[in-house]
């Protein structure tokens, strides 16, 4: 993939298949580690910690999460919050640093983090869920993506919560293939994110439950991409042989 310069959108139509994601995980995922992932694949899309746009905003030593090298990208920042107003100041500020996009979790089941109606919560809060987006899309020209999961309790309002953040501004999706109910408890469940991709013109990525880079193409579909996490180690160089593929 040609990196892009400094906030240069991404024409996604033209970025090889399966887009290949980094996930955004707290305390895993900084600048060191995201290097590390690009030495193993010079495609993979990284994502940054799980940061908090107020946070963010409020302290100095929140912001060095916006310390980065110019390798990584193409590099997301991975924001989460409730306010379309602290979410475009942050946005600004992560623009200002060159990066290509801010990735919105709304899909963090930790309870802490939904009582605060973030993450998760956004679900149910369709409206506020959009205008988040709409501010980010008027503050900057960034990239938008959404991170997310099946449902509450189940899938029924997927295609139309997601398709709201389509119309909204977002420009790439990634699903988590469980509910908030299930956390991470019992085996992710693809099938609605296949179905979901009929119904959505912009790129779809799954996520959940991916041991290697096999299994992700296994589990690929109609779907534009995975998304891989706690295995991340070793799925990057595209072997099933990698060190850590398997690991747990």
């Amino acid at each position: 993939m040609k990196r892009p310069s400094p906030n240069h959108a991404i024409s996604w139509s033209e970025v090889k298949r399966p887009i290949v994601c980094l996930a955004p995980m707290d305390g895993v995922t900084n600048s060191a580690f995201r290097q590390i992932v690009r030495t193993l694949s010079k495609d993979v899309i990284l994502f940054s910690e799980f940061t908090s746009v107020d946070g963010l905003v409020r302290s100095e030593h929140v912001r060095l999460r916006l310390d980065y090298e110019p390798c990584e990208q193409p590099f997301f920042m991975q924001l989460f919050g409730n306010s379309p107003k602290m979410f475009a100041e942050a946005a600004r500020m992560v623009a200002d640093r060159g990066i290509l996009g801010v990735d919105i979790n709304m899909g963090c089941p930790a309870k802490k983090i939904v009582h605060s109606q973030h993450g998760s919560a956004l679900m149910q809060d369709v409206d506020t869920a959009c205008r988040i987006v709409e501010s980010i899309r008027e503050a900057c020209p960034l990239e938008v993506s959404v991170k997310t999961r099946l449902g509450w309790k189940n899938e029924k309002n997927l295609i139309n919560f997601t398709k709201s953040l389509e119309s909204a501004g977002i420009s790439m999706l990634t699903i988590h293939g469980r509910t908030y109910n299930q956390a991470f408890k019992g085996d992710a469940d693809w099938g609605p994110i296949h179905e979901l991709k009929s119904h959505l013109k912009i790129p779809v990525i799954g996520n959940g439950d991916i041991r290697d880079y096999n299994d992700g193409l296994a589990h690929l579909g109609n779907l534009d991409g995975f998304m891989i996490g706690r295995e991340a180690g070793g799925v990057f160089s595209g072997s099933t042989e990698s060190p850590g593929a398997h690991s747990s």
